[in-house]
């Protein structure tokens, strides 16, 4: 299994980025930069055979291997996780939860590599020595099948360069909130050990500051920079008190800038890699720095898509898309309550009762690989055509909608118009006008964006400290992902998180909610209870809150996590992703977060209707409060 992994990825990644292996020589600085990655790759190694050597289980030394291992692995993660990031996920560096892949068949992936053998060390597991040593054992082995690939491979410096870039979007969405050292909480330090491995393959580039000033000026900026950047780092390593955001503004922003800068005044060509993050932009943390057509099926299909976006939002309005003729899309996502509806649980076309989950907000639902609490439809467009054929819900067929909208003279032009193809309104070619539109709901201008933007007055203290808390203490960034802030996990943004939070059927239940969640999809025991990680982006509009729809107050929200989720509470439930002890939030803290939610409200542009629906011959529109 896993050397068919190592294939996949190698496939993978030669088909993504034009790398050529055996015959094309490396670039300048990556010729350069090979050797520091062989010794830092063989260093860590040393280390994690210094665990495999202990006879016994002490705590201290096996911390001190396991530190010094993490160390120089931090310092070539940057490559690792571009090149072979299968092989990071799954037996390097995964998360502490069990992970399915639907491209990879019905296999559970159980936490493997460093985090695993982090947990068993920091958590003093003495009974557990030679599982440690298995674990680590594995991990060399993967290490080992990594350094061969390594040392053959070809890769150019403007890639090196983008590597670089996305380490910086890794340290400030996932270091900085625990997301791999949860146990030890050495986010901080390691993104120390991060910027040092980026400063030091950087510094190869000084070949290319000798040809010109301007590169020469650029080069010493980003030198200094990181410099900079280090030194606050290494002065601040506890995880809870540590200003993420002040990190951000003052540093990443600008070092991502420089880096862009440099890339371009040094003419080497940017990677034609599909990806989530258009890496030639200044900022890495703005709504130009995401490439929306990433997650779409329909990738290279952009001809047209304002107007189809155009054509999507009357189709999004239009109840005549469902079987009766009386529910749109809008009826369920109204705009003015953050494209939710304000209930417990989904409204119907009426057939048959509610349906038994809340409504998710549709802003920024594009950035995501997964869709429903489920996560049963891996595309926006399969959202679609399941939402209007399932019969609690729309009760439709798109191939019946599309019947109806060509006895419609202007949809048919408002069709010919915005597709090449004119033959008439097919199925394809509404998904993909209401997709278009769906994915214009982003809102990337709230006060906390303008705030990581360098507007230093849009945000509170409170906000800024809750923030910090949402990151730091409360671990709530480790599952909500900064800056989109729900479970697509960065920078790839090609896989989505499932939690198992024990959420009760009713506030103060000591009985967990009956809803199955993931597992109903796929059937695996591990992820019984298990919902995707929505977004907490516009929040203060979207109660009530929670899958089913038990909690009316944000405040309520963030008490239960307080308390340690449904486990916490008192509930049984064995295989509860979220901690199960309280977070020890005092009421400023769980205030303040509060606050920072609040911060991420922005639905400027976003909340407007149609003035009118095409007209639609002997189709009878049965109005309803979505329009």
């Amino acid at each position: 299994m896993r050397s068919w992994i190592f294939i996949l990825s190698i496939i993978s990644f030669i088909a993504s980025t034009g790398v050529c292996l055996y015959k094309s020589p490396p670039d300048k600085a990556s010729k350069l930069f090979r050797p520091y990655m062989l010794e830092e790759m063989s260093k860590c190694k040393e280390h994690l055979y210094l665990i495999l050597n202990e006879k016994s289980f002490s705590q201290s030394r096996l911390k001190k291997h396991y530190i010094n291992a993490r160390k120089h692995y931090k310092h070539i993660e940057f490559i690792v996780e571009y090149i072979s990031p299968k092989e990071a996920k799954y037996y390097v560096n995964g998360p502490l939860v069990p992970k399915f892949d639907p491209d990879m068949g019905s296999n559970v992936f159980y936490p493997n590599g460093f985090q695993k053998i982090e947990e068993i060390i920091y958590e003093g597991e003495v009974n557990q020595l030679q599982l440690l040593k298995k674990i680590t054992s594995d991990l060399i082995d993967q290490l080992n099948l990594l350094n061969d690939y390594y040392s053959n491979i070809a890769i150019n410096d403007g890639q090196l360069l983008e590597m670089m870039q996305l380490q910086l979007f890794r340290i400030a969405t996932m270091s900085f909130n625990g997301y791999d050292a949860t146990i030890s909480l050495d986010g901080i330090k390691e993104s120390e050990w991060s910027l040092e491995g980026v400063n030091k393959t950087f510094n190869f580039f000084d070949i290319y500051a000798e040809s010109e000033p301007s590169v020469m000026l650029l080069f010493h900026r980003n030198v200094a920079l990181f410099k900079s950047a280090r030194k606050q780092l290494s002065a601040h390593t506890d995880f809870n008190s540590f200003d993420r955001l002040g990190f951000i503004v003052k540093y990443i922003n600008p070092l991502n800038e420089s880096l862009v800068k440099f890339h371009n005044a040094a003419h080497l060509p940017w990677s034609a890699r599909k990806q989530a993050l258009n890496l030639n932009k200044n900022s890495l943390f703005s709504r130009e720095n995401f490439n929306l057509q990433y997650f779409s099926i329909y990738y290279d299909d952009t001809l047209y898509n304002a107007k189809q976006a155009a054509l999507g939002k009357l189709l999004f309005f239009d109840p005549r898309l469902s079987g009766g003729n009386n529910m749109s899309c809008a009826t369920c996502h109204n705009p003015e309550k953050g494209f939710t509806d304000g209930r417990i649980t989904t409204v119907t076309a009426g057939l048959i009762n509610d349906n038994v989950r809340n409504t998710p907000s549709l802003l920024d639902v594009a950035f995501q690989k997964a869709f429903f609490y489920d996560g049963r439809a891996y595309q926006l467009e399969q959202q679609i055509f399941d939402v209007v054929h399932n019969e609690n819900e729309m009760h439709s067929t798109l191939d019946e909608a599309a019947s109806k909208l060509n006895r419609s003279l202007e949809y048919r032009m408002l069709f010919d118009n915005a597709f090449e193809d004119k033959s008439g309104i097919t199925v394809y070619k509404i998904q993909k006008a209401i997709s278009e539109y769906e994915k214009t709901l982003v809102t990337f201008n709230s006060p906390f964006d303008k705030y990581i933007q360098g507007d230093l007055t849009s945000l509170s203290k409170e906000a800024i400290d809750g923030y910090n808390l949402f990151a730091g203490k409360a671990l709530c960034g480790s599952c909500h992902f900064f800056p989109v802030f729900n479970g697509a996990v960065p920078p790839f943004y090609n896989d989505s998180e499932f939690e198992v939070l024990g959420v009760p059927a009713s506030p103060g239940s000591k009985e967990i909610d009956t809803d199955k969640g993931r597992f109903n999809v796929i059937g695996i025991k591990e992820f019984m209870y298990a919902f995707k990680t929505p977004t907490v982006r516009n929040s203060a509009l979207t109660a009530p809150y929670m899958h089913n729809g038990i909690y009316n107050t944000l405040e309520e929200v963030v008490d239960f996590y307080h308390k340690g989720g449904g486990a916490g509470m008192g509930i049984a439930i064995e295989n509860q992703t979220l901690p199960f002890n309280s977070l020890d939030l005092s009421t400023y803290e769980k205030k303040a977060i509060v606050s920072f939610l609040q911060a991420l409200t922005d639905t400027v542009g976003v909340i407007s209707r149609p003035e009118r629906l095409p007209e639609i011959k002997e189709v009878i529109i049965k109005m309803d409060d979505s329009y």
